[in-house]
């Protein structure tokens, strides 16, 4: 074999090296790596409270953006070092904050979850295209499947006519550059945010005859997926995420309000609804859990809101 097709060779492993899984290729350093959120809301909170009791990814240090000086205290007293950026924008005009994210990146895990504005997307990708990483994570929606009904899975096409779902269609595109492994999440629920709040605060309202079905994860699940996402998954790759049981809105609704002790909530129009609330999908996440290795704590709401309410009852008394 000559001399151009050893390089030739050499050069097109190392390509497919690549794109092999986001750490197979080098795993976890002995003193371990940083890990970034790129907003610090439910998600990354629920993958820091995960990794901080199980150690799989040997973070040595957590970062996270953050537009608020009342936020940064908050994370600081968590463990996680704030890095404030009051508008992406300020990462163009300000070195020393561009330098200071650049070095916190540099061969760390990075989760990125903040919902996209057609701006900072753009300008968080430029950041991290000059540093090497050892993960990337996009945490997306099941919204961008829009007016699609019915089983959601991997093969099922996107809804390009809504503009929520383009914004996150052109969102995934901008971290897709990077590899980014892309998650598509349905509803996220835990002990301190859901629908069981809602309705304990009377404030939810069935949408029309309820018969339409909605798909959640538990948010400590999702935190589960996204750990094994970066010990196992492949860059570039996308999946939706849910547990193993859509329901009805009806369903779920009289499940809660019986274990809750209340009557059923008034029912409004589709139209008078937040449009996360008009859909009628059921999620199919089985994908994500066999070629990542996941099982999940809560398989289905029953569980999962089981395990809220038992906890909400221990509070209250």
């Amino acid at each position: 074999m000559g001399e151009e097709s050893v390089k030739t060779q050499a050069s097109e492993t190392l390509e497919q090296a690549e794109r092999l899984p986001l750490i197979a290729r080098d795993e976890p350093a002995k003193e371990g790596r940083s890990l970034v959120f790129f907003g610090a809301g439910r998600a990354a909170l629920a993958v820091f409270g995960r990794l901080k009791q199980t150690d799989a990814l040997r973070i040595n240090k957590f970062y996270a953006t953050t537009r608020s000086a009342e936020r940064a205290l908050h994370l600081q007293g968590l463990g996680i070092e704030p890095i404030i950026c009051s508008d992406a924008n300020e990462l163009n005009s300000s070195t020393s904050l561009r330098v200071r994210l650049q070095a916190a990146c540099r061969q760390s895990y990075i989760l990125v979850s903040f919902p996209p504005d057609g701006n900072a997307d753009k300008i968080y990708r430029d950041v991290l295209r000059e540093v090497p990483l050892s993960g990337l994570i996009y945490i997306s929606s099941t919204g961008v499947y829009g007016k699609q009904q019915g089983i959601i899975d991997e093969h099922t096409e996107v809804d390009k006519t809504e503009e929520s779902a383009r914004s996150r269609l052109d969102a995934e595109e901008i971290w897709r550059s990077l590899d980014a492994l892309i998650l598509r999440a349905p509803g996220l629920y835990d002990f301190e945010y859901g629908l069981h709040l809602r309705l304990l605060s009377g404030q939810y309202r069935l949408p029309g005859d309820g018969k339409n079905y909605v798909s959640r994860i538990h948010l400590k699940d999702l935190g589960k997926i996204i750990e094994a996402g970066f010990l196992r998954g492949r860059a570039g790759s996308t999946y939706v995420v849910g547990d193993l049981k859509p329901e009805t809105h009806l369903n779920l609704v009289s499940f809660l309000c019986e274990k809750l002790g209340l009557p059923m909530p008034d029912s409004v129009p589709l139209s008078a609804v937040h449009q996360t609330l008009r859909g009628n999908r059921q999620v199919n996440g089985r994908k994500v859990l066999e070629d990542l290795k996941v099982s999940l704590d809560f398989p289905t709401y029953v569980e999962g809101y089981r395990d809220c309410l038992n906890r909400y009852t221990r509070s209250s008394n």
